[in-house]
């Protein structure tokens, strides 16, 4: 019997996330009593530009810097009595070090003074800073304990926004059924030779149904004695909604049918579960498109010179508009693409596979694609992985795999 997965869902990085985090600058940093944080700071605004670093704190007290980076900082040269604060002042690119002693000598901290034992002269350091905004809570936490004082604005110019994943994660609350599902049908293939124990499940997010659940059937061979490498699960699901879409008498291209080859194949493929696989969206979807036909027609009949706009399909045509995918692997590069393609809205993977998975963006050895969330594709979808609280679904497929 296989056991119930009861699990945790994390969010997949996008492949500019990552490559956002791992760049930093140099940037000057400056000890100056409080009462004249604000005298420094005009008197530095010809010299260099507004703060541009917005994430950045401009000023922080000495018990907010990082222990690493203060222990290379020069003693100030103030009175213990005075309270300091560092003022970031801006990439070392955009002025010399020296033209920031020179306008920071001007100020009345460094003037000499009657009755003052030692003149302080500006101390200018630099440090290192991220050069882009944090992407999460808990990244703005470890950056200000590394590097400097960090403001997280909820934001993600990187990658979907952090409330859209939020949001959307709470939804997913039948995730562990889902994958139940997928790993049946896993075993299944599996049991009886004809493929690897990987499976995938597709669901209408607005009723819940189960649309379709696939397994690997890449070593089942023909009357030729041929296998099938493209049988993938990924491959095989997407056929399997094509196969049910026809029978409801949608056009479907190719129209190639695709036979169950397991119980739970068959429980889902036959079922009646298509009177709402578009789902409430893709109704609205269809609707929205046929209003922009209307408009372009009206447009077009106004028009003189006999031209218009071509019209974009409505989404109601794609196969998996916004459905939701639950894989027992991460897919590889023709699977993922299958699934732009194919329009879906969510993914939901739990074993990883390093040497040929497309999804994942880490830079660890893997292939580093993140197809779900590129500028560059005409798509994307919301992407996580199922990790589980205690380990019980062992990976019984290589790396070298395409799963």
């Amino acid at each position: 019997m296989i056991p119930k997965p009861t699990g945790t869902l994390v969010p997949i990085r996008t492949r500019a996330e990552i490559r956002a985090a791992l760049q930093t600058v140099n940037c000057y940093i400056i000890p100056i009593p409080a009462k004249a944080a604000n005298e420094l700071i005009l008197a530095l605004r010809d010299v260099v530009p507004l703060h541009e670093l917005q994430h950045l704190r401009r000023l922080s007290r000495p018990a907010f810097i990082p222990v690493a980076v203060a222990a290379n900082l020069p003693p100030t040269q103030f009175p213990p009595e005075q309270s300091i604060l560092y003022i970031l002042i801006c990439t070392t690119d955009k002025a010399p070090i020296q033209q920031i002693v020179d306008v920071a000598a001007k100020i009345s901290p460094f003037q000499r003074k009657h009755g003052r034992r030692i003149t302080p002269k500006p101390q200018v350091s630099i440090i290192t800073v991220p050069a882009n905004m944090p992407t999460s809570q808990e990244q703005s936490d470890l950056w200000s304990k590394k590097y400097w004082p960090v403001v997280y604005k909820r934001g993600n110019p990187f990658g979907p926004h952090p409330s859209l994943v939020e949001n959307t994660q709470m939804k997913l609350t039948r995730a562990h059924e889902y994958m139940e599902i997928a790993w049946k049908v896993a075993h299944e293939v599996a049991d009886i030779g004809i493929g690897h124990r990987c499976g995938a499940v597709v669901v209408n997010p607005d009723t819940g149904d189960v649309i379709a659940a696939a397994g690997d059937a890449r070593s089942r061979t023909n009357e030729s004695g041929w296998c099938y490498p493209l049988a993938h699960p990924v491959m095989r699901l997407v056929e399997m909604v094509a196969q049910k879409r026809l029978k409801r008498g949608e056009v479907v291209s190719p129209n190639n049918p695709i036979t169950p080859l397991t119980e739970t194949e068959r429980k889902y493929l036959n079922s009646e579960s298509m009177e709402s696989l578009d789902g409430r969206e893709a109704q609205k979807e269809a609707q929205k498109a046929a209003q922009k036909e209307d408009q372009k027609e009206a447009q077009k009949e106004s028009k003189t010179d006999g031209t218009s706009e071509d019209a974009s399909p409505p989404m109601a045509n794609y196969l998996c508009h916004n459905m939701h995918i639950y894989l027992t692997h991460e897919p590889c590069v023709m699977c993922s693409m299958a699934l732009l393609h194919s329009r879906v809205g969510i993914v939901v993977f739990q074993h990883r596979m390093v040497n040929s998975g497309a999804l994942v963006s880490e830079f660890d050895g893997g292939l580093g694609h993140g197809l779900f969330w590129r500028p560059d594709l005409n798509w994307k979808y919301l992407t996580w992985q199922w990790q589980n609280d205690t380990p019980h679904t062992r990976n019984e497929v290589p790396d070298n795999i395409s799963a």
